[in-house]
């Protein structure tokens, strides 16, 4: 019993430091051995990242369990935990490294729990129990397989680490039965260097903490790509039963695969598609060790309940759900309140159904049990399992590649219990596009039209927005800013130039714009928003947090420098919803402002012209979107319209010159828009065509019918030559296209620069257009 019980605190580094990605953000980093013995010492050190130091301040927590001097050496004065805290003497930053004393032995019986922190909880820890059965489903063969010993035994899991001394990556002996996780399987020194693990997808995931041990095992056993190569070596079609393939079980407990999501490549992700990656929830409950004990792996309710009232068990969490999702119905049961696992069981039970319709629709029924291998023929047809029917020599055995993709998400959604707070988003992805794949093969197709997959905005984790650096794994410096969450934009609206962020983002996560949550939920407001000349403004109210993002990154200051610069011409994309630069107006110069014009300014509004004037974040529920608000904020004053979209209110003039005056205010930014085009093409001799989805978005148009055509949008046929005066003309072209809401955020501003651009191109005042 004593080298058992003294290994559960040696190495306790990972589990009580909560560790972070190291390059997250200019601070100190601590080194040194985590626990030591009643008075003994240890030495600890530190190094400083994005600043400099010349020295550092130490300080204990609590000096009646351990003491520091100014070098950072640790004496050991009683039994107990506490932390030493350590300051940069320049940069000011702080660390903090928790330090376990351990009390001596009692004797040939072995330490004494009583003078051993967390023993307790660990021996009471599913960890720590031989009759479960991920421990005792060997003890009649008399050891555990190699194929197992690696989350099944102690030595298992050490040897797969190379902490015996073996090569790392593989288990080289059966392990032990009842071998259960003990200390020394999690606080090995194999274990404690333990920074970066690989999902059975072959996906790596790096710059890990404490959490790394934890994802060995919680990663489950198979992915996607297992699915792939068996209906590849089968060689038949989607819809072909071959008795080549069979069903696929992800294994137990798959919560790293679900938490890290499409970075793990866990689920089987359908083709086309896009998905979500690492959830990020709030600092300090973001890792496993964070949010679960790590000795008795129970969730910390108690601290869940600082943001989640009232949640002390596991059946209070399943009604919880992120604000931003409570407009969405994802399983289409008109139930917007209940929590987000009730919406993946609902999708889970529509899964199951389509699996079943599928089946039966081709004489092969087939039902679920709670037996491996789980899938069994339906002999009788009635949708469920009978006792008799769920026994091994009843198997399901009729699979096809379509249905054995989708009961790979139904079984990954079903082993992780935990799947709603792992990731959530990841798992109704997987779900919902499994069904919509099943529902395409049947001759009588459910009605999926209700079914949603993805969060509105920011929180739109499948967007172009969160997932165009996927490939490399790393959002560049230039892009950071707005595209990385909280790390990256924190960053820049401090220092007003972006670092690379070497993990891509998944939405925004809470952290981006609160500074602390429940129950106050401070806003985090920057004191000033960088205009794109790298010039700052102060705006009003919360308007810089919204602005930094939305106020565009290129502008007439830009042009004119690049212009002035000398070279070729060439388009300067405004990027994508800059909202605040228009309704900014002249103030900010978001669009090409000619010589001698006069511009709007600030958007003037009765109902107030801040961002959240309108995009109401608590109203909305965090979608910011107009039309979730429309009843309670707008209709006080527009009581005669049904939309925003229906409002044009003074503006009341035929400004795109087609003959309307009671068009949308849309359509007469897009009649505007749809003259300066025309105006473009008509100064162009080799042909220009716009398609908004594609970069760099102006092409040559090479048959001149005045449309992109899928040949015809690709980089390689990108526009070219522009002249200054299409340089200009090209990016209010884009302003007005890439703000969606341009129209109501500054129509005036946006107008005016659609019409002077027309006049710029040709030389003469537009015929009957009307410069607003």
């Amino acid at each position: 019993m004593k080298r058992t019980t003294l290994l559960l605190v040696t190495g306790l580094s990972c589990l009580l430091a909560c560790a972070k990605l190291e390059n997250a953000n200019p601070g100190i980093t601590t080194s040194g051995a985590h626990s030591v013995l009643l008075g003994q010492t240890l030495q600890l050190t530190a190094a400083t990242r994005e600043a400099t130091d010349d020295g550092y301040t130490w300080e204990s927590e609590d000096p009646a369990i351990a003491t520091v001097d100014d070098t950072g050496l640790v004496t050991g004065v009683s039994v107990g935990e506490t932390a030493v805290k350590v300051v940069g003497t320049r940069s000011r930053l702080a660390g903090r490294h928790a330090v376990v004393v351990v009390g001596p032995s009692a004797g040939d019986a072995g330490v004494d729990p009583s003078q051993v922190p967390y023993y307790v909880a660990w021996a009471g820890s599913p960890h720590a129990d031989t009759t479960a059965e991920a421990f005792s489903h060997w003890n009649e063969e008399g050891m555990v397989p190699t194929t197992c010993a690696r989350c099944h035994s102690s030595e298992g899991y050490i040897d797969f680490l190379g902490g015996d001394g073996s090569a790392p990556g593989r288990v080289d002996a059966p392990g032990k039965t009842e071998s259960v996780v003990r200390c020394e399987t999690c606080h090995d020194a194999a274990a404690s260097r333990l920074t970066a693990v690989t999902f059975p997808s072959g996906k790596e995931v790096t710059g890990l903490g404490a959490e790394a041990r934890c994802m060995v095992c919680h990663q489950g056993r198979a992915a996607g790509k297992d699915i792939d190569a068996q209906v590849a070596d089968a060689g038949v079609g989607e819809d072909t039963v071959s008795a080549a393939l069979g069903f696929t079980n992800i294994h137990y407990y798959p919560a790293a695969a679900t938490l890290f999501a499409a970075q793990a490549a866990g689920g089987y992700q359908y083709a086309g598609q896009v998905y979500d990656t690492r959830f990020r929830h709030v600092p300090d409950f973001d890792t496993c060790n964070e949010c679960h004990d790590p000795h008795s792996t129970r969730v910390r309710w108690d601290a869940c309940a600082t943001c989640h009232p009232g949640v002390t068990d596991v059946t209070q969490a399943w009604n919880i759900r992120q604000m931003a999702s409570r407009n969405q119905d994802y399983d289409g049961d008109n139930d917007r309140t209940e929590g987000i696992y009730f919406e993946i069981q609902g999708l889970r039970d529509r899964l199951l159904a389509t699996l079943q319709r599928y089946g039966a629709e081709r004489a092969q029924p087939l039902c679920h049990g709670n037996a491996h291998p789980y899938w069994f023929r339906d002999g009788d047809g009635d949708g469920t399992c009978s006792t008799a029917e769920v026994v091994s020599t009843n198997a399901y055995k009729s699979w096809t590649p379509r249905l054995q993709k989708a009961a790979f998400n139904h079984q990954l959604a079903r082993v992780d219990p935990g799947a709603f707070a792992h990731n959530a988003k990841y798992i109704i992805q997987l779900l919902h596009d499994s069904i919509q794949s099943l529902n395409g093969a049947l001759t009588t197709p459910f009605d999926t039209s209700l079914l949603v997959r993805n969060d509105p905005g920011h929180f739109n984790g499948a967007s172009k927005a969160a997932r165009n650096w996927d490939a490399s794994e790393t959002v560049q410096a230039s892009c950071s800013r707005c595209h990385s969450g909280a790390r990256g934009y924190r960053f820049f609206v401090q220092y007003g130039v972006g670092q690379a962020v070497p993990e891509t983002a998944n939405g925004l996560e809470c952290a981006t714009c609160h500074e602390s949550f429940a129950p106050d939920y401070d806003v985090f407001v920057p004191a000033r928003t960088w205009l794109p000349d790298g010039t700052t403004v102060s705006l009003p109210g919360q308007d810089n947090l919204c602005a930094n993002c939305h106020i565009g990154r290129a502008s007439k200051a830009t042009l004119d420098t690049a212009l002035a610069a000398g070279g070729a011409p060439r388009f300067q994309n405004v990027h994508y919803m800059p909202a605040a630069g228009t309704r900014e107006g002249t103030l900010a110069k978001a669009g090409y402002e000619y010589a001698g014009k006069t511009y709007a300014g600030r958007l003037s509004h009765l109902g107030g012209s801040q961002c959240t004037s309108c995009h109401v974040p608590g109203v909305s529920n965090h979608t910011f979107r107009i039309a979730d608000v429309w009843s309670t904020r707008c209709e006080t004053c527009h009581a005669d319209q049904e939309s925003a979209e229906q409002i044009r209110n003074v503006h009341l003039q035929d400004y795109d010159g087609d003959g309307n005056t009671t068009e949308l205010l849309r359509a007469e930014v897009d009649g505007m828009a749809a003259r300066l085009l025309a105006a473009m093409r008509a100064v162009t001799s080799n042909g220009l065509c716009y398609n908004g989805d594609v970069n760099p978005y102006f092409f040559k148009d090479t048959d001149k019918d005045g449309t992109c055509s899928a040949t015809e949008a690709v980089s390689s046929n990108a526009f070219a030559p522009f002249t200054p005066a299409l340089v200009k003309a090209t990016h209010n072209y884009q302003l007005s296209r890439k703000d969606k809401g341009a129209w109501a955020h500054n129509f005036n501003y946006v107008g005016q620069l659609l019409f002077d651009s027309v006049e710029d191109l040709t030389g003469a005042v537009p015929v009957n257009m009307v410069r607003p």
